[in-house]
Order: structure tokens, then sequence, then C-alpha cells
């Protein structure tokens, strides 16, 4: 562990000198005050790799920290998904990438700060580079149970079964009726800063598990298209431990990822899957949330068994059939 500290804490400390010569630099300090000519060469391909031609670069050159007065533009990308823009910046350029039944991509292209970047003859550099861009296709959204729980856990302690149709605990702490998740949740709290929480997260048959992933962040669709047919775990945990002083333990799903899980999982003779459920939970997961410790997350359940999609059709949410209301959802 230690040579990999060392490594690090050398690495940081040379790009603060990078970035501490920069900022010496007159012509960095004018280009941070009064802004520098910046051009980018926008890149648009879809999630298989192929040009996005007539996609909308929006973009908006900050002029300064309060962003007032930017430079706006609107651009369509040619045949080769391919857009050039220009203007005038202190340090970053804000984008938005949209087209019918594409999903929306956000995303910020700095200037300064950044290995590499520096000033030459009134323009940051490097000069005009190529920046690729994703932006996801609207595929084959399917109606799905998607709901947002928060609620107190029933017992401590011990497996709690949780019924992804439904959107309650299995009977008797609820109206659920098949354990398609098994949370057990774990405290020990002496006051404010003192004590522990835990939260696992099983699954009931052979072959059930859950699957940790990143969210593409910069999409308005954060997943895969698809569930992995393997790599499943088959439990993960999560804990926060904390005392007055510091956090000694903090295992968590932060809001920049999320869980895919299979569930209802039917074998074979020999062992092949021969049914299974897909779906996907958005972090983050908070847990002992409240006097009533509270576990808080945001879910979305296929209806169709063998059927990996997770691409989920807002306007179809069976948690509105199943509730008889309209669930909100992010």
């Amino acid at each position: 562990m230690k040579p990999c500290i060392v490594g690090t804490v050398v690495w940081f400390s040379c790009w603060l000198c990078i970035l501490s010569l920069q900022a010496k630099s007159p012509e960095i300090e004018a280009a941070r005050e009064h802004g520098a000519k910046g051009k980018v060469t926008f890149r648009i391909i879809d999630s298989k790799g192929k040009p996005v031609e007539n996609a909308n670069v929006n973009v908006a050159f900050s002029h300064s920290d309060s962003h007032v007065n930017d430079d706006v533009f609107d651009k369509p990308t040619d045949t080769n998904g391919l857009c050039m823009v220009s203007g005038i910046s202190v340090d970053q350029m804000n984008f938005t990438i949209t087209k019918p039944r594409h999903y929306k991509t956000e995303g910020q292209y700095w200037f300064y700060p950044g290995a590499g970047r520096s000033i030459d003859n009134g323009r940051w550099q490097p000069w005009n580079p190529t920046n690729t861009v994703t932006l996801k296709e609207r595929s084959n959204p399917v109606p799905m149970y998607a709901n947002n729980v928060e609620m107190p856990v029933p017992i401590r302690d011990v497996p709690v079964g949780f019924d992804l149709e439904i959107g309650d605990w299995v009977a008797p702490h609820g109206k659920g009726k098949e354990s398609d998740l098994l949370l057990t949740y774990k405290a020990k709290v002496q006051d404010y800063w003192n004590g522990s929480l835990e939260l696992a997260i099983s699954c009931t048959n052979k072959l059930d598990g859950v699957f940790r992933a990143q969210k593409d962040m910069g999409s308005d669709f954060h997943s895969v298209y698809k569930a992995p047919s393997g790599g499943y775990q088959s439990e993960i945990k999560f804990a926060f431990v904390t005392t007055t002083d510091k956090d000694l333990k903090v295992e968590k799903l932060g809001d920049t990822e999320y869980l895919i899980f299979r569930v209802r999982t039917v074998l074979d003779d020999k062992g092949n899957i021969v049914s299974a459920r897909y779906g996907k939970i958005y972090g983050p997961i908070e847990f002992g949330v409240g006097k009533e410790h509270c576990v808080r997350f945001t879910y979305y359940f296929n209806p169709t068994a063998n059927d990996r999609n997770l691409e989920f059709d807002l306007s179809r949410n069976l948690m509105w059939q199943a509730a008889g209301k309209r669930v909100s959802m992010p």
C-alpha cells in the first residue's frame, strides 16, 4: 500500500506544481481575467460508435465564474458527426448535445486548468482538439416497475425480504410476496457522533445476484442498455462507522454508481438458467435515514422473464397501475 500512496502524493504534488507555474504565467493570468480564444471540434457518435448527423450542439464559452454574458452557440453536426465551435473563454466551455429520439448529453470542456493546457498568441492550447461525445439513442424503452423507496426496516440483524414488483416488504412485514432482495440492517448507535450502520443486500435463489457499475453521468440514460449475462455477486455490503474524531469506515453506493440485479432465477436439472428477471438500482443507496432508520433507493424492475433490457419507458411505469397512483421518478 505504501508505494501506491507515495506515488499518488508525488503525482499530486507535480500536478500542483504545474498549476502553480501556469498561474504565474502572465499569459495565463491575462486569459483567466479577460479570456482567450478557444476552438474545439465535437465528434458526436451513438452507442455503437457511428457518427450522429444533425445533432444539435449547444455550447457556452464561460466569460466569468458567474457565466453572465457567455458566448452561446447552437450548431448542427455534419454527415460525419462533426461540429466545430469557437469563442472566448476564461476557463471552460459547457455543452449540451440533443437530437430527437436520443438521450440528452451534457458536459464540460476545460481550457484551464489541466495538464497540457497553455496559451499561445492569445489562444488556448491545444488549438482545435477533437472532443468525442457519445449521444445514446432511444433503442427499445419498455415498461417497468419503477419506484422510489423510503421506508423503515421492519426488523434489524436478520434478512428481510423485499418484493420489487409489489414495492413492499414481504409478509408479515408488508404486502410483498416474493423475496427478490434480502436486506439485513444492523445499527449500533451511541449518539449523533458515535456508532455503526451496516446494510447487506443479498438474493434468494442460486445465481441470483447484483452487479456493481458506474453511471454515465453525462447522459440522461445513466446505465447500459442490457444487463450482463454473468459476473453477478450473491451479496454486497455497505457500512458507515464513525467516532467523534473521524469516520472509521465508509462503504457505500454513491450517486455516481448503480447496481444491476438478477432475481427470480430458475435453473434446470443441469444448473442452466431457464428463467430470470432483471433490473437496476440507481445510487445512492442510503440507510439509517432519520429516527425510523429508513432505507432509501430507486429501482427499475423489468416485468418480462429473460429480458435483460434496462431501458425504461418513462411513460409506462407499471408501479402506477399497481399502486393506483402516479409514482414520480427522477
